[in-house]
């Protein structure tokens, strides 16, 4: 019987319908329990989010669950927190995949054990391929599709401006990890179709560094008008180089992915034109939610749960920010 008000539960979420006051769920009678691997944890900002909807959705379920993760960035720690979470003998394993060997012992163990695992926020590379690891399916953004939206606002933003886009660079704050790849190949796709060059540049997710490494970048590479940051550290650091340089807004043409307080402040302040949003908190809720349907059901939907690219501009931030500080945005 809980399983079947848990299930209605579920239900009545992924239809969009919110139920408030009813008690959907009681004593964990059924001891759920799931866990999400990744390669970040609550010291990045970008991660906070994820979480929030990991536990809004776990709490419920009256469903245990756990964030294995470095608390900023690990991408070889989580082989160990692979191991980790199959020791807890989960329902379900969420876990992203910057780079998929460095998981795959823990994902195939789990699908010899009959442990459902979903994707979430960075997809598998070798997704239908003879490669891919056995997962069930995806759950985020579209990195490659949000790449080329930043770069067609840079060329459009600088044609309304009568401006003209000399030269691009795309900032890669985590290397080796695929969606940031994937983010400045469509940025590259849109740059080469405009037949204007541009160019890759290592940073790191201390901001400090970053405007140092952009200080140096620009000194060497003064016909730059175009970056494109890929997150909020990444973000900051930009701003950082900006105050120390002296640059005016609409000197730069400038975006990001993701988003942060400092994030919304530079496109107020007009020194990011976009961001793009990937919806973090959907990709907690939602693996945890489809982690019960499958585990419990057999449930499964018809393809990869895409949670973005959406765009937050100066059309939308002021909403964007009173969502933010609930948590869900």
């Amino acid at each position: 019987m809980r399983k079947l008000s848990r299930l209605f539960a579920v239900a009545l979420l992924i239809l969009g319908v919110v139920v408030v006051g009813i008690g959907v769920v009681g004593a964990q009678d059924d001891g759920l329990s799931f866990a999400i691997v990744a390669h970040g944890g609550a010291g990045n900002p970008f991660w906070i989010t994820v979480i929030k909807g990991m536990d809004d959705a776990c709490a419920l379920l009256s469903a245990e669950c756990q964030w294995l993760a470095d608390d900023t960035y690990g991408l070889e720690a989580m082989a160990g927190f692979w191991d980790d979470a199959l020791a807890l003998n989960p329902d379900g394993v969420g876990t992203t995949v910057p780079d998929p060997e460095v998981i795959r012992s823990g994902v195939e163990r789990a699908n010899e054990l009959g442990i459902p695992v979903i994707v979430l926020n960075t997809a598998d590379p070798g997704a239908g391929t003879d490669s891919a690891l056995p997962t069930l399916f995806y759950i985020g953004a579209n990195e490659f599709t949000g790449g080329v939206s930043n770069a067609q606002r840079v060329f459009a933003e600088a044609a309304a401006a009568g401006a003209t886009i000399n030269k691009g660079v795309c900032t890669i704050q985590e290397q080796g990890h695929s969606g940031l790849e994937a983010r400045c190949a469509g940025v590259e796709s849109v740059f080469d179709e405009n037949g204007v060059p541009v160019d890759r540049l290592n940073i790191t997710n201390d901001p400090a560094e970053t405007a140092g490494i952009l200080a140096d970048y620009f000194a060497a590479n003064p016909d730059t008008n175009a970056i494109f940051m890929l997150g909020p550290s990444p973000s900051s650091g930009l701003n950082l180089y900006l105050t120390e340089a002296g640059i005016e807004p609409g000197t730069l043409f400038a975006t990001s992915h993701d988003t942060s307080a400092e994030i919304y402040q530079m496109i107020q302040d007009g020194f990011l034109l976009q961001t793009i949003d990937q919806q973090p908190y959907l990709q907690g809720f939602e693996t945890i939610m489809w982690l019960y349907l499958n585990s419990q059901y057999e449930m499964a939907p018809g393809g990869d749960i895409f949670t973005g690219p959406g765009v937050i501009d100066a059309s939308n931030v002021d909403a964007i920010i009173e969502l933010t500080a609930a948590g869900y945005r």
